[in-house]
């Protein structure tokens, strides 16, 4: 039980400024010796409207606000709840922050926040808002949330299960946990955990060592007894089919024609050893269509599959939802592994390390340090998805995960327990294998290195695998990053190469001689000085580079370039740079020939660690030297602005190196996605990964009634070619308005550039003001999850959102009813990558518009397109505001891929009375079900 007097809060706010909006409810809740001594909670009348989402949000009516008192009618009897006591809340700072400003007082009680002690002692959630850890760890669920008293008794309750759990954790945690707290808000709260460790568990072993989460270290459990399964490729067929194994074991499957013909291509391509491509519309059920034949295929033959995903949540989705369930369900048992690139591991060795100097770090970094070590203690994997959503994490996972160049995993002392050797030894005796499109191409350039060996491959979401070719087997390069390769490799401090051979000089006298150790010394402390002048030569050729991009978002570098006044500058900035490179890597270069004589495992590890040096080096020298070849047809430089500046460099064709590198050494490749046909041709996607024109194709239609469920309607009037984005601003927002109206929100509107969705957004909200429909703008009112959440929270809400919310959501049943596409979404002409590959095919006497821009706009508006339908219950419309779909000719190529063979044609006006006559006809079916 908590001791001592704690008073947990909640507010209700008009917004989150705390010096313009205000506190419209608060409710405190007394709470002493563990039980609730007092509840009280009030409404506070505004000075000034409240927004229709906040009333909506909480329910709080217009006309409760009129009859509510002011805050500081409760001043007192505020500070008598406050007095002595300790301050509870749910990110409690901008409750109290709100109060102090609103009552002019400054609070000294101590706080515990809920968030933080939450995200410390519950490190893996996937959301850390109150809502979402009741509902995770199976609290009482929010009767009301937003309501202040139903939210106090929920962080109240969350700061009990908190204090439960720490009551598991043992001493030697907390003199660890402490020392990491500091002076931080959570301190107390650790400390009293402590207090009652010591007295209620004096038994209890102090841990002083590296605490994980003990498993048993076998890589996998005893297989069952299994049942006999036909080894003929029909069987396949059979479990798809009515009265199969899925209908039989698993209550909601229902057989659909289009999986089951899937099915059976993909059983006949890995029975006949050939490649197929495969686009299996949405609601196929097409990774049941590639699991059950790529499993049945590993146990028949013993070989491996590997089933590679370009995004993280369907590699979840495989790994931890289809796969147990069909474990469950096929009559053979099967080992599946999810393998991931170093980086995603946290390693043993560099966390015990950094443990040791944590009085570099920030505050909000020790705190996620406790994370981790609560963390440590529950993984069996190791993976920094299942954390990453602990804040200052990311910044610090760069020193905590495997990608290390001094790991030498045999001769490393965590080896046994270590996360990413387990992971690999789980997939070398795996049948199918887990990966990403970008440990596929790790995988190529380090010579198949990462993957166990493998002749069976099946690619999901593969419209994603020509850029994610571009991207993993281009280069690219920052400031940051050379800055961090520098201070790896020469900062004075422990962690560093310098440092630690410094540390151990001693060792290193008596290992490599006094004379030898003498001559590497001389070489080791000309590195710091080195590195230094590599650094400041890199921060004047980056300074250069962001003079040259100036405000634009890139600036590609052609061979026109040589003509600019700033060329001389950035060649001869480049030529010292490498030259200063040369220098360091003369200088390990020598120090690794002086281990070459040593035959002791110390020598051995640092040799290795230098050669990885070397390496890091070796490829910051090539991406400089790609990018100054800008006479080269077939590679591409271009300079990139974010929140940084990145020099990048890519092939321009990658069709040939996937050929030969990813698909030949292959017996079989099946390569599926919702998107990839245009016209039901597959032309375009085989030529640009490389796979021949003649490779066998599969277009499975969607069991949805695309005709029934949905119309599609294009405006005819609305394109104005006298504007440069071919539109008018007022007129698009005045009609985007007028459909969401009709529509009462539920409309999702898709942009194809971040400005003129800015653009939109202001004459937007001036005619949806006073509708009571919320406007919700991607980068303007949150980031994509924050206003996709809010969207569904909301069905009276309009999303505006540019590019990535073209694919990768999913919204069924009534939350969404009308989808908008601004315009037809061909890629910016200009960018480096497009212009440069244009260019490319028209030296090749090919049309680069027929042959590269309009399919990839086609495969795109495809994607929009299938944001509508995700479900057989989905109904709505389609609109496009783009009537060069009818007026172009190549407007046939949008359509005609489409998986609706209707639409409608016509005039603003018109299309807005189809809307009303469409919610009519919704409306009577709706009498007759």
């Amino acid at each position: 039980m908590i001791k001592g007097k704690i008073v947990v809060i909640d507010i209700e706010t008009t917004g989150f400024d705390i010096y313009n909006d205000e506190i419209i409810e608060f409710a405190a809740l007394c709470i002493e010796e563990g039980e609730e001594a007092e509840a009280f909670s009030v409404l506070i009348s505004p000075r000034r409207q409240v927004p229709e989402r906040i009333l909506r949000l909480t329910g709080i009516s217009p006309e409760e606000l009129k009859q509510a008192g002011s805050l500081h009618a409760y001043r007192d009897k505020i500070l008598d709840l406050f007095q002595d006591a300790i301050i509870v809340g749910h990110n409690v700072e901008f409750d109290l922050g709100f109060l102090e400003q609103a009552l002019t007082i400054h609070f000294e009680n101590t706080l515990w926040d809920t968030l933080e002690i939450a995200r410390i002692l519950y490190p893996n959630m996937p959301k850390y808002k109150l809502g979402d850890l009741t509902k995770s760890l199976g609290l009482t669920p929010l009767e009301k949330a937003h309501r202040a008293l139903f939210d106090a008794r929920a962080a109240w309750e969350l700061l009990q299960a908190c204090w439960e759990k720490g009551l598991t954790l043992d001493l030697g945690f907390y003199q660890r946990a402490l020392a990491l707290a500091g002076n931080a808000r959570v301190a107390g709260f650790l400390r009293e955990l402590e207090k009652t460790v010591k007295r209620k568990f004096p038994e209890r072993l102090i841990r002083t060592d590296l605490v994980l989460y003990e498993q048993d270290l076998g890589l996998f459990e005893e297989l069952e007894e299994e049942e006999t399964f036909s080894e003929d490729v029909g069987w396949i067929e059979s479990c798809f089919s009515s009265g199969g194994i899925l209908e039989n074991k698993l209550k909601s499957y229902e057989s659909r024609l289009g999986q089951l013909q899937m099915a059976k291509a993909v059983g006949e391509s890995l029975t006949g050893s050939t490649h197929i491509v495969i686009e299996a519309g949405t609601g196929t059920g097409k990774s049941y269509a590639y699991l059950i034949p790529g499993l049945w295929w590993s146990k028949k033959t013993g070989k491996k599959v590997v089933v590679a995903t370009h995004t993280i949540p369907l590699q979840e989705q495989i790994f931890k939802k289809d796969l147990p369930l069909l474990a469950q369900v096929l009559p053979f048992s099967f080992r599946g592994a999810l393998l991931k690139g170093k980086s995603n591991y946290i390693c043993l060795k560099r966390w015990s390390f950094t443990l040791g100097v944590t009085a570099e770090l920030a505050p909000g970094e020790r705190l996620a340090l406790l994370s981790v070590m609560v963390w440590l203690r529950e993984t069996t994997t190791g993976d920094w998805q299942e954390v990453s959503q602990i804040p200052s994490l990311n910044k610090l996972w760069g020193s905590l995960n495997c990608e290390e160049e001094s790991c030498i995993p045999g001769k490393c002392s965590h080896a046994n327990r270590c996360y990413m050797l387990q992971s690999r030894k789980r997939a070398e005796e795996a049948d199918l294998i887990i990966v990403n499109h970008s440990l596929l191409f790790s995988d190529i350039k380090t010579e198949k290195n990462i993957l166990p060996e493998y002749h069976e491959l099946i690619i999901d979401e593969a419209h994603h695998l020509h850029q994610a070719a571009l991207e993993q087997l281009g280069n690219e390069i920052s400031l940051e990053q050379i800055s961090r390769v520098l201070n790896l490799l020469s900062r004075s401090m422990a962690g560093s190469f310098y440092g630690n051979v410094k540390a151990r000089a001693q060792v290193w006298e008596r290992l490599l001689s006094v004379a030898l150790w003498e001559r590497f010394r001389g070489y080791l402390e000309k590195l710091p000085e080195a590195c230094d002048e590599l650094y400041q030569q890199a921060e004047e050729l980056f300074a250069t580079f962001a003079q040259i991009v100036g405000n634009e978002l890139s600036y590609r570098l052609t061979v026109h370039c040589h003509q600019e006044s700033w060329w001389p500058t950035v060649a001869v900035q480049i030529e010292n740079l490498l030259g200063r490179l040369k220098i360091i890597t003369d200088l390990l270069k020598a120090m690794l020939n002086l281990l070459d004589a040593q035959d002791d495992e110390d020598s051995a590890a640092l040799a290795h660690e230098i050669s990885g040096r070397i390496r890091n080096l070796e490829e910051m020298r090539e991406c400089f030297v790609l990018a100054q070849q800008v006479d080269q047809p077939t590679r591409v430089s271009w300079l990139e602005q974010s929140n940084r500046i990145l020099l990048k460099t890519s092939p321009v064709d990658v069709s040939n190196l996937l050929k030969e590198k990813l698909f030949a050494p292959l017996d079989c490749a099946v390569l599926t996605s919702a998107t990839i046909s245009i016209a039901n041709s597959f032309q375009h996607f085989l030529r640009e990964i490389g796979l021949d024109e003649s490779t066998p194709s599969l277009l499975v239609d969607s069991p949805f009634d695309y005709e029934r469920q949905m119309q599609l309607l294009v405006v005819k009037d609305l394109v104005d070619v006298k504007h440069c984005d071919l539109f008018n601003t007022e007129e698009v927002a005045l009609f985007i308005s007028e459909v969401t109206e009709r529509m009462q929100g539920r409309t999702l509107v898709l942009f194809t550039s971040h400005r003129f969705l800015r653009e939109i957004h202001l004459p937007l909200s001036r005619y949806l003001g006073g509708s009571g429909i919320e406007l919700l703008a991607q980068g303007i009112d949150g980031g994509r999850q924050a206003i996709l959440e809010a969207f569904l929270n909301n069905s009276r809400s309009v999303l505006l959102g540019a590019s990535s919310f073209w694919e990768g959501i999913d919204i069924p049943g009534d939350a969404l009813s009308c989808v908008i596409l601004v315009k037809l979404p061909f890629g910016p002409p200009n960018r480096p990558l497009i212009a440069a590959r244009s260019e490319y095919l028209e030296a090749q006497g090919r049309n680069p518009f027929y042959e590269f821009l309009l399919p990839e706009a086609v495969l795109r508006f495809k994607q929009g397109f299938g944001r509508l339908i995700r479900s057989k219950s989905d109904r709505g419309l389609v609109i496009l505001c783009d009537g060069r779909v009818i007026h172009k000719r190549y407007g046939r190529h949008f359509l005609s891929s489409l998986p609706v063979k209707t639409h409608i044609r016509t005039s603003r006006s018109q299309i807005l009375d189809k809307i009303d006559l469409w919610f009519d006809e919704e409306y009577q079916k709706e009498l007759l079900l």
